[in-house]
Formats: structure tokens, sequence, C-alpha cells
């Protein structure tokens, strides 16, 4: 009598090497989708920083473009907002804008932040997958720069 089909053990070894695969497969993918998710901030930075560089704002128009980031950017998966980083040199610019994730329960946690007054973007990592989302990111993952207690990784 010939029994045609599967035995249990081949069932079992299909599905242990799609679990080894998809274990293999999915940082990749999680990173890529975060990747996208990012060029929305990538293009509003891109957007203000010709505005903005260059610009001592005051704290009344830095209250405008706060607003503008909350009611006309639009941005689906990230918040922005203006912030006065304390610098050395009370005549340095201190207004940057920092976007945090609205989804706190993402695989990879980061936030992005501007510096040097818009003209620069750099990554933040709040949780190891951040690390690694960043540091695949970054202009060059050697070397992360402190901004203010954390370090950050200089987007390409």
């Amino acid at each position: 009598m010939s029994y045609k089909g599967f035995t249990l053990f081949e069932f079992l070894v299909v599905i242990i090497i799609l679990a080894i695969l998809t274990g293999f497969a999915l940082p990749y993918y999680l990173n890529a989708v975060e990747s996208a998710r990012m060029t929305e901030v990538v293009l509003l930075w891109g957007q203000q920083k010709n505005w903005i560089s260059g610009q001592n704002l005051s704290a009344a128009q830095a209250q405008r473009v706060n607003e503008r980031l909350h009611t006309q950017s639009k941005l689906k998966y990230f918040t922005g907002t203006l912030v006065c980083r304390e610098k050395d040199n009370p005549d340095e610019i201190c207004w940057e804008a920092e976007f945090s994730q609205i989804n706190e329960k993402a695989h990879a946690r980061y936030k992005l932040v501007t510096t040097h007054n818009f003209t620069r973007l750099a990554c933040i990592p709040i949780n190891g997958a951040g690390e690694d989302f960043c540091l695949g990111q970054a202009l060059d993952e050697n070397s992360p720069e402190p901004i203010g207690a954390e370090k950050a990784y200089w987007i390409k």
C-alpha cells in the first residue's frame, strides 16, 4: 500500500526552514519600512532648511513654525517641534527641529533632529533596533557625535 503526501517530519522541516528564512529577512524588511517612513521628514526638512537656515528666529517666529509643523506639514508617522538647544556662544542660533515617531511600539525607535541651524539632519537611536537603523542611515557609522547627552549619527 503506497501513501501519497508529506510525512509530519517533512512538513516540520519545511516549517523550520521557512521560520529561519523569515528570521533573517524580517529585520531587513522592517528597516526598509522605516527608511520609507523617514522620507517624509527628510522631504520636509529639505523644504524648511532653505527657508530657516541662516535666520536667527525669535521665540514668536519659532512658535509660528511649530504651528505650521503641526497643522500644515501633514506628517503621518512623526510629530515635529522646534526646540531651543543651549549653545556655548549666546550669539549662536539655538532653534532646531526634532521629529519623534508617532508609533511608540515601532520595532526601531529613533528620533530625527536638525543641527547646525537646520543644515544637517541626525538620527538619534532610542533602542537597539533604532541603533541598527541609524547606523544603516549614517554617513559615517564609526563616529557618532553627541547632541546634548545623546549620541547621533548624521544622515546621508
